[in-house]
């Protein structure tokens, strides 16, 4: 079998388990299943990134495949070639794929500085959440960051069990290689936000009932906000989120549920998961902030406090004092610093990635990275 057809999710550890012991079973991408069919022709093979370390190489090639008698006619995206001393492996990630790619490794990349700071543990690794072993939708391979006592650098695991290691290299390494083939596409990097959708008002009411049952205090919600499918696992679920259930002085408090389908299609929803989700009112903004997840409200209000006052510090944005705050994403796994969103109607969206600084420093909080309409800075190199 060619080692390009195994796809699976994995655990984000240093040592892979034996693929006899992941489930579901891998499904091979897009890209990956075209390379293999009579017909196919490569028409783009262009190398944008090579990664050497002393343990592992890795080469980044954005490729196009077509099939002049077929529709669509042609898929692209990016080959990554991996090999060490004792095995080798490919895995291809699809065109639709890169920009979450690009962005899970930035925030990983983000959380480099955060790691060095933690103490305990000896040997620490952080991944991305669709590595989680929980996760439905099938990852071709494990992104992580790893720091022992010997070495610290990128690593990335294949479902066939084959472990590549890059020691002192930089997650920032790979995600540069994946915007270069970005741009050779065409693509920008922005995340696309789900678009909402018509449900029929039988799935809304079920999608409804669910909901409460699950999480009782939804009963005192008006109803939905927004919904959508999950696009990226077959419109088999929906994300619904409700109106606040709840009001308590500046913060609204509600949740967004997750649904999967029940039985065949058209048999209802099952809505047993859910984040919370927060409002926050502002002064000087008619526009709420939200919170992605579980937050105090002194704990986000001292995070926008903490970004204005960051803002002073840096010259190109020191004299716009207009900003407006839209998010704050809450860290996991994935992300593993806040992510607070702002704009200003003049000059564009800007983000800040922060985390919380070590206990014997008197800040509270310590910047990571800004970035903003392609300027981007990173601490913590």
């Amino acid at each position: 079998m060619r080692l390009a057809t195994i796809v699976s999710v994995l655990c984000c550890i240093l040592s892979s388990p034996a693929p006899a012991q992941l489930t579901p079973a891998p499904e091979p991408t897009q890209l990956e299943v075209w390379v293999g069919q009579p017909g196919s022709r490569f028409t783009k093979s262009e190398q944008v990134g090579r990664i050497d370390s002393t343990d592992a190489q890795a080469v980044i090639t954005a490729v196009v495949v077509e099939r002049p008698h077929n529709t669509p006619s042609r898929v692209r995206g990016i080959r990554i070639d991996l090999r060490n001393a004792s095995s080798a492996d490919r895995i291809y990630v699809d065109e639709s794929e890169l920009v979450y790619l690009k962005h899970q490794l930035d925030g990983m990349d983000c959380g480099v500085a955060s790691m060095r700071n933690e103490s305990g543990a000896a040997y620490r690794v952080r991944g991305i959440a669709r590595c989680r072993p929980s996760q439905t939708i099938p990852q071709a391979y494990c992104p992580a960051y790893y720091i022992t006592p010997e070495s610290e650098g990128l690593s990335l695991s294949t479902f066939s069990g084959h472990n590549f290691k890059f020691p002192a290299q930089r997650p920032s390494t790979l995600a540069d290689a994946v915007g270069r083939a970005m741009s050779e596409f065409g693509l920008d990097d922005k995340i696309p936000t789900p678009d909402p959708i018509e449900l029929p008002a039988g799935d809304l009411d079920q999608i409804v009932a669910s909901a409460i049952q699950y999480f009782p205090l939804l009963s005192s919600s008006s109803g939905i906000k927004a919904a959508g499918y999950n696009s990226r696992d077959n419109k088999s679920s929906v994300w619904a989120i409700f109106w606040p259930y709840e009001r308590v002085g500046d913060m609204a408090y509600s949740r967004l549920v997750y649904c999967d389908a029940i039985g065949t299609a058209g048999e209802g929803w099952n809505c047993d998961r859910s984040i919370p989700r927060g409002y926050l009112t502002i002064p000087d903004q008619k526009s709420q902030v939200v919170i992605t997840d579980e937050l105090d409200r002194e704990t986000a209000i001292a995070l926008i406090e903490f970004a204005k006052l960051k803002l002073q510090d840096e010259p190109n944005y020191a004299d716009m004092d207009d900003w407006k705050f839209s998010l704050i994403r809450v860290p996991d796994q994935a992300l593993e610093a806040f992510l607070i969103t702002g704009s200003d109607v003049s000059y564009g969206s800007i983000l800040f990635w922060i985390t919380e600084g070590p206990l014997y420093v008197e800040e509270r909080f310590e910047l990571v990275r800004i970035s903003s309409r392609g300027r981007d800075v990173c601490g913590g190199k």
